[in-house]
């Protein structure tokens, strides 16, 4: 259940299994009783996808160059090989996904749980987890909550998501979002700030008292972090022309007559 400060309450609901959040609309308290008594509330995610469609093709070329080299001289048939060419770069983001997943929850536990060291660096992800340790040891760091879910009420902009962090660093309130990727793209600034925005109109914040955004990329082969901490004041207008552009985007455009 999300309380805004205005009193208002909104029980916002996350489906792990289908990555989607549903706003109760009912008077009903506990579990959905079906999907007629919730309506679907569009991701931060998907909002931004629609706007940064993710470019893949330069990576998954290489990955399947990579591929061929790598059994260049194996006795393997054309066929198979062939098969491990176009599947290639699957396999590398599906390894890279499950690293990034198990980075998140060992971070999750680690800023919950305050036990650093009853816990085990996860397979794959043990460089990201040292420039994890050695950023913190570069700030004053208060961590407030983890995987915390926000829900944006104004129904002209309505959206939801889970922000990786709430913290207070070196005296100053910031939503965290953690990276594994290989660098900082644009769209992780809107990410960023729509879960801001959403956490600050929830509470009724203003001015210096607002939370504002940061970036901690944890690189997974050098175990360098990259910060990137920023204002959302000019990411925000430009996550909500995403939205505009989603509901734009899966309208049917109906055909002008003329000439009749």
């Amino acid at each position: 259940m999300i309380k805004y400060h205005t009193g208002h309450e909104f029980d916002v609901r996350y489906d792990p299994v289908a990555h989607k959040y549903w706003l109760d609309k009912s008077d009903k308290l506990g579990q959905f009783p079906n999907l007629s008594d919730a309506v679907q509330i569009p991701s931060v995610t998907r909002i931004i996808d629609s706007c940064f469609p993710k470019h893949l093709t330069d990576w998954a070329a290489k990955a399947a160059a990579d591929s061929y080299l790598d059994n260049w001289n194996s006795n393997m048939e054309v066929h198979d090989r062939y098969e491990l060419m176009v599947n290639a770069y699957k396999k590398l983001g599906e390894e890279a996904a499950n690293i990034g997943s198990a980075v998140h929850q060992w971070l999750r536990l680690y800023i919950d749980e305050a036990q650093p060291e009853e816990f085990t660096s996860p397979e794959g992800g043990e460089k990201c987890i040292e420039a994890f340790l050695e950023w913190e040891k570069t700030r004053q760091i208060k961590w407030e909550e983890s995987e915390r879910l926000v829900f944006f009420a104004p129904s002209s902009l309505r959206y939801a998501g889970t922000a990786d962090a709430l913290a207070e660093i070196d005296g100053k309130k910031f939503v965290v979002d953690f990276k594994t990727s290989k660098k900082i793209y644009k769209s992780y600034y809107l990410q960023v700030a729509a879960y801001a925005s959403a956490l600050n109109e929830e509470l009724g914040l203003i001015g210096d008292n607002r939370y504002q955004g940061m970036i901690l990329r944890l690189d997974k082969e050098t175990g360098k972090f990259q910060e990137k901490a920023f204002d959302i004041t000019d990411s925000v207008p430009v996550f909500w022309n995403c939205i505009d552009l989603k509901k734009w985007n899966s309208k049917r455009i109906p055909t002008l007559k003329y000439g009749e």
